[in-house]
């Protein structure tokens, strides 16, 4: 209690809320730094799909241009591109056992192991006689034909290989 000269009354004295105003600016803060943190983290993920992206895009052309300069080797020593049927398992590396215990393992095809595409899908393969008539096929993230985005398909039609002409 406190006694008011002017007003000549005795008055309670009224605690002023000074944790009141701390706390609400605290939690304003607090809320302007959430905002902030969502704000940066959707940028960041927005730059990192779009650099996902384009690896997955250079990954499938690099390995479509090892599956054409595979099939261009293979129709070099075979003479003709796989087929459909054979696909690109044709152009994998297989150990064939020697017939006599003297002589040392052959190795056939030209690629170490069968290529998948980013999600881990195989390549669809359409042979054709002539090089320039091969198609190779990514079906995208869903491994199904069709789509949009990240299952959208990605198709190369023809091989050629500057490095290796053909006879």
């Amino acid at each position: 209690m406190r006694f008011d000269k002017k007003s000549r009354k005795i008055r309670v004295k009224k605690k002023k809320k000074k944790n009141a105003r701390i706390t609400a600016s605290f939690w304003g803060y607090v809320v302007f730094a959430v905002v902030l943190l969502g704000i940066f983290y959707v940028l960041l993920y927005s730059a990192h799909k779009k650099g996902l992206r384009r690896t997955r895009q250079e990954k499938i052309q690099e390995d479509f241009d090892r599956i054409c300069a595979g099939a261009v080797l293979h129709a070099q020593e075979h003479g003709t591109f796989p087929s459909t049927e054979q696909g690109i398992a044709a152009l994998v590396k297989k150990v064939v056992k020697p017939s006599t215990p003297g002589d040392s393992s052959v190795s056939t095809g030209t690629l170490e192991r069968m290529p998948l595409d980013p999600w881990r899908n195989p390549y669809a393969y359409r042979g054709s006689a002539r090089a320039d008539e091969i198609t190779l096929i990514s079906w995208g993230a869903d491994g199904m034909q069709g789509g949009t985005g990240e299952a959208a398909d990605v198709i190369r039609k023809g091989c050629r290989s500057t490095a290796l002409p053909l006879r």
